[in-house]
């Protein structure tokens, strides 16, 4: 039911009524507005008042300046959804009457988590929106809508990004690099200006088109195969890593430790004794003891008798088929470990092509010592100032730093604060659609996943 619902998102724009206002506009067509002729916005203003999905002021006034008040705004998205005004007739806040014109949208708005109040008890409907806000809302609702934004240019932070709130940063950056914004000629946002009528018709013209086409694969935010297509196959070995790379998964993660010999292999857990049919602490059995054990059977039958990937076949396993690996160091690791590790990836042509990520900052501070242009990945249940800092302390003239950071602990300050000090970040792991959707619409640079593909995760909308 929800996707045929989304499904029918642009055939119910086209039967909407009234959208900037409490009052009767007049229907008309760009031809008949005398004040957006060399407008700007002209393509966008016609594209939506030639549909019906625009009205302008008077029979020949569209008055494209003229500000929009956040009732406005979510009446805009609501009809544009196609929402059914009786269905949303009470009221959480003080200044939005129930019978109010915009009284429903508003309710239908906070009922969806598109919106909320500027305090418990007040919505401000009448204030004119800002910029900021409207790309919150924005973001919002195409969260609701299940539909991921593209990525079809870099994102960026405008010259007057210490301006805008924390609360929104991310989002004026999603919405940059989805296509669906743009700054002033001068490399301003504005964030706290008023977004006028015809921002709004480009913006929601914009935002019209990612419903219309399909997405490149450089436009899709990247997935990481969490321990390989564990879905099916057994976590962190071969098979599993061959079945990501048969699901269209370009990157994957895995686990590294060591065997009592120096072994490096794939291995989560501290001890075999849950992905495999022996007991004991890998650090203490040597290569040659770890083989007789079966790796596979646990999943499925299948698999019975898969064995331990060490390192070296992994690693050669991705450049064969083009997977880039996300290398998880499950423990410290000595300068000697370090210059195994990487090279057994330069052995195999790879060193431009994985990026090493640990709990541990001094095992990656061993990577880079080893090979100073690594790509680097601190990981951390949350984003705190002093992870933050280790990163740009991880950082230097030649390599790449960034977090992989558990997902629900992320907020949209603590996104703000990786771009104002200028640290990718990565999120992990999520299997659930909807937060997927919602993950994909940040900054953030990758999903790591167990389960969800492109074409679950693009399919939603």
């Amino acid at each position: 039911m929800l996707k045929q619902k989304r499904k029918k998102l642009i055939s119910c724009v086209l039967a909407m009524g009234i959208l900037f206002s409490g009052l009767p506009m007049t229907t008309a067509s760009a031809a008949e507005f005398t004040d957006i002729q060399g407008h700007w916005a002209y393509d966008s203003i016609k594209r939506l008042t030639d549909r019906g999905i625009f009205y302008g002021e008077t029979a020949t006034l569209f008055a494209p300046n003229d500000t929009v008040t956040r009732g406005m705004y979510v009446t805009i998205l609501a009809r544009y959804d196609g929402y059914d005004p009786t269905a949303y007739t009470g009221s959480k806040f003080q200044d939005v009457p129930a019978n109010s014109w915009y009284g429903p949208a508003v309710a239908w708005a906070v009922q969806k988590g598109i919106v909320s109040g500027v305090s418990s008890t007040t919505f401000e409907p009448d204030r004119p929106i800002t910029r900021e806000e409207l790309a919150v809302i924005t973001v919002n609702y195409a969260n609701y809508a299940w539909k991921v934004l593209p990525r079809t240019r870099n994102g960026k932070l405008f010259s007057d990004s210490n301006a805008c709130a924390g609360y929104a940063l991310d989002a004026v950056y999603t919405l940059y690099r989805a296509g669906i914004i743009n700054g002033t000629t001068d490399g301003r946002f504005n964030p706290k200006g008023s977004a006028t009528r015809a921002e709004c018709a480009v913006i929601l013209s914009a935002y019209m088109d990612t419903w219309t086409r399909n997405y490149l694969g450089s436009e899709k935010v990247p997935l990481i195969s969490h321990r390989g297509y564990n879905v099916t196959a057994p976590e962190n070995t071969l098979p599993a890593y061959q079945a990501a790379a048969d699901m269209g998964y370009t990157f994957v993660e895995t686990d590294i430790r060591f065997t009592k010999d120096g072994v490096p292999v794939l291995l989560h857990d501290s001890t075999i004794n849950r992905t495999s049919n022996g007991k004991g602490a890998v650090s203490g059995m040597t290569y040659q003891t770890l083989l007789q054990y079966d790796f596979g059977s646990w999943k499925a039958a299948d698999y019975a008798g898969t064995r331990i990937a060490t390192f070296a076949q992994f690693i050669s396993l991705c450049r064969d088929r083009g997977l880039h690996p996300y290398l998880e160091l499950k423990t410290s690791i000595s300068a000697v470990q370090a210059r195994q590790l990487v090279q057994i990836v330069s052995d195999y042509g790879m060193q431009d092509n994985v990026t090493w990520i640990s709990y541990y900052t001094n095992a990656l501070s061993q990577i880079r010592s080893a090979d100073k242009t690594a790509l680097l990945g601190i990981l951390t249940d949350d984003i705190t100032t002093s992870v933050i800092r280790k990163a740009i302390n991880l950082k230097n003239s030649m390599n790449y730093v960034l977090i992989s950071v558990d997902n629900t602990a992320l907020t949209a300050d603590k996104r703000a604060a990786c771009l104002r000090n200028g640290v990718d970040f990565g999120v992990w792991n999520i299997d659930d659609i909807a937060e997927g959707v919602r993950a994909a619409n940040t900054s953030t640079q990758y999903v790591t996943t167990s389960g969800l593909t492109w074409n679950i995760l693009y399919g939603a909308g």
